[in-house]
């Protein structure tokens, strides 16, 4: 049945929908977005934070990467996460490996006018650790503290900034921190015109100080946001004038805006919608890889899962291949390691398949002839519910009962960190695009340590050799050599963690085919509207 466009969808349609019904004649068949804006229907009920030092949800970032710039980039003509120099045009590392020392670019200008100078960079480094939001975390990984901050971030010239940090990292791991929305260099002057006592953090939250491509000017949260072209900006005008994101929750009403011509891209569409538009007049269908994996884990503090084989039998009890094919088509796409596809260090191996009867072998070698019975914890939530659900039915193939134990992402991560479960199904998402960002999590517990923020940790997996390549993939200065390390400690992990990774997320989106350029993702972990344009 053809979905029906409710009120409230209609009035969130906006201007070009409006613009069309105003017009003598107009017709909903024939309706189109202005040719100068790229309209794009979405849900961004998420967009809790526009602080791009607060933010650290993925439409945030899909906002703030368009109207700030970092220090550093990625070339988003690349499928790999090629570093570029943004902001800093350069840098130098001392010989002991400590301290970079960046090259601030001259000429570029804030959106007021104000013009970007080392100043408004010792600003902004400094600040995520002193309004100490979520995001914080990334800079305390590498040494730097609300404490320490003033003597480890120094501009020593009018463009020129120092960092020093704990101990000499890998430049690759710091360029590529420093292309996160954490790294988003703030207008100083403007901000602190508007800081109030939380250094401007209210405020930001509600506008912009940025110098990228677009500004924000005007923010309705839970209904849209609107960006103009900042016709300065240092690395050329945008293609389209405007950009207008509006909040659409249902994906039958995505589709039918689209289908009429009120949007430019449906955002978050089932696979039954993608499905349906398939070979539509004027609709295409785009896929783009995101930094985002799935995976089911077991805890090895319990007597059952603590056996090797037993952990290893799971492994074949997962439908690789069913699950990308027919259970999220088009969604994720099979992987099986820790780093995503396009990140330093990447590895396509995949050894592992759906074996039930490999599966049962391992089991009566454990000592489980009979089968066992398991619990898995999932978010009552798509998509993990959804595979909880397919794992059910394919680990009973194997002999293994699997209760599944639905309940709110709150309630599941409170139980995970706490190390209560038996089998945990996970939905991880790339904070910047390093390997380190997941091999901290994925392949490093230091002994003796309470490390809930670790999965490793919470899952009970006790492995000091692996923690010691890990700590010295960070440190390693040849690019080559580090991508080495983290692809033979990907391999042992693969093979021997109690981690299933099966899946790797792709963002799914269906557009009008007038609009070129256009990305959804991208190795920078956001989607990119500067180079979208229309035919």
């Amino acid at each position: 049945m053809t979905p029906r466009l409710p009120k409230r969808a209609l009035l969130a349609g906006g201007g070009a929908m409006l613009a069309a019904a105003a017009l003598p004649g107009a017709r909903h068949a024939a309706a189109q977005t202005p040719r100068s804006a790229l309209v794009i229907a979405a849900q961004i009920d998420d967009l809790v934070a526009i602080d791009p030092h607060h933010s650290f949800e993925v439409t945030g970032s899909d906002l703030l990467k368009n109207v700030y710039d970092q220090l550093f980039t990625l070339d988003p003509a690349k499928d790999s996460a090629e570093l570029q120099p943004a902001l800093a045009e350069g840098f130098t590392v001392s010989e002991d490996g400590r301290t970079f020392t960046f090259r601030i670019r001259q000429g570029v200008r804030f959106h007021s006018g104000n013009a970007l100078t080392a100043a408004d960079v010792v600003f902004s480094l400094r600040r995520p650790l002193l309004i100490n939001r979520t995001p914080a975390f990334m800079y305390r990984s590498v040494g730097l503290t609300r404490e320490n901050i003033e003597q480890t971030v120094r501009q020593t010239g009018e463009f020129e900034v120092q960092v020093t940090f704990d101990q000499p990292y890998a430049p690759s791991l710091i360029q590529n921190l420093f292309t996160a929305t954490i790294a988003s260099v703030v207008d100083m002057r403007l901000v602190q015109q508007n800081a109030g006592d939380d250094l401007g953090n209210a405020w930001l939250n509600r506008n912009s100080a940025g110098s990228g491509a677009y500004r924000l000017t005007r923010h309705q949260p839970n209904e849209s946001y609107t960006l103009d072209r900042n016709d300065a900006w240092w690395r050329g005008r945008a293609n389209l004038q405007r950009v207008i994101v509006r909040h659409v929750p249902e994906a039958a009403t995505q589709r039918l805006l689209l289908e009429r011509g009120d949007v430019d891209v449906a955002r978050n569409l089932t696979p039954t919608d993608i499905a349906a538009l398939r070979g539509r007049p004027n609709i295409g269908i785009a896929e783009w890889p995101r930094g985002t994996i799935q995976y089911v884990c077991a805890n090895l503090g319990d007597p059952v899962l603590s056996n090797p084989k037993v952990v290893e039998a799971l492994k074949c009890l997962i439908d690789y291949e069913g699950i990308a094919t027919n259970l999220l088509p088009g969604q994720v796409f099979p992987h099986q390691s820790f780093i995503p596809r396009a990140i330093l260090g990447e590895v396509d191996s995949r050894p592992w398949r759906f074996e039930p009867d490999r599966a049962r072998r391992l089991l009566a070698e454990a000592g489980h002839a009979n089968g066992i019975r398991l619990t898995l914890d999932t978010a009552n939530t798509f998509p993990s519910l959804d595979v909880a659900q397919a794992l059910q039915a394919s680990f009973a193939r194997g002999g293994v009962t699997l209760e599944v134990l639905p309940a709110t992402g709150a309630q599941v991560l409170a139980k995970f960190r706490a190390r209560n479960h038996q089998l945990f199904i996970g939905i991880w998402g790339l904070g910047y695009p390093d390997p380190h960002y997941n091999a901290d999590s994925f392949a490093h517990n230091p002994p003796g340590g309470n490390n809930p923020g670790k999965l490793t940790w919470r899952n009970n997996w006790s492995i000091p050799e692996m923690t010691a390549r890990t700590e010295a993939a960070m440190r390693e200065r040849d690019e080559a050599a580090r991508a080495a390390v983290y692809r033979q400690i990907q391999e042992e992990f693969i093979g021997t963690s109690p981690f299933a990774i099966f899946a790797q997320q792709q963002v799914q989106v269906a557009l009008r085919t007038n609009l070129r350029g256009y990305l959804a993702s991208s190795p920078g972990l956001s989607a990119i509207y500067w180079l979208a344009n229309k035919g």
